[in-house]
């Protein structure tokens, strides 16, 4: 199961759990929000897994440790695993917030990701080997990759001061 595939069963569960407890959650996942769920006095940001994830790396967003620090008491995480239901095994809620998720923050170290965004118009890959093709401009002629060579955004080039690429 992918992440869209696992994400929406996971927030509706979670809201199904919220009005349980007498609370009135509002998915709030789309709005731009830390966390996915409003469900006062609870902001609640889901992590969903199709299968156990009970050693594996919870990832949050810059964004989302900020609200969990400003607001320990309020700020929940829900990590919801066992979605795609293998081995017949229950759907699994762990909750964390206050100084069990502030210690978890604490322990950790940040990494950045980037998320380059994949332009099909652009660039072409070749199945095979994976290695990018530059589509020609047919009024300039062939690329420098279609050539054998390097294209003209990925060339180093030669500083005026120091005569070093």
């Amino acid at each position: 199961m992918g992440n869209k595939q696992t994400e929406q069963p996971a927030i509706e569960h979670v809201m199904a759990l919220e009005r349980a407890a007498g609370r009135e959650p509002k998915d709030v996942h789309t709005t731009g929000l830390p966390y996915d769920v409003d469900s006062p006095p609870r902001k609640i940001e889901v992590k969903a897994f199709s299968r156990s994830e009970r050693s594996e790396a919870l990832p949050l967003e810059d964004r989302q440790v900020t609200e969990a620090k400003a607001d320990p008491d309020h700020y929940y995480v829900y990590v919801v695993d066992n979605l795609a239901g293998s081995d017949g095994a229950e759907v699994g809620v762990r909750i964390l917030n206050g100084d069990v998720l502030l210690a978890m923050i604490k322990r950790s170290r940040p990494q950045i990701t980037y998320w380059p965004t994949f332009k099909a118009a652009r660039t072409a890959v070749r199945r095979s080997d994976q290695r990018p093709l530059q589509r020609a401009d047919r009024s300039r002629g062939p690329t420098a990759t279609q050539e054998g060579g390097t294209p003209p955004c990925c060339r180093e080039s030669t500083s005026p001061q120091n005569g070093r690429p």
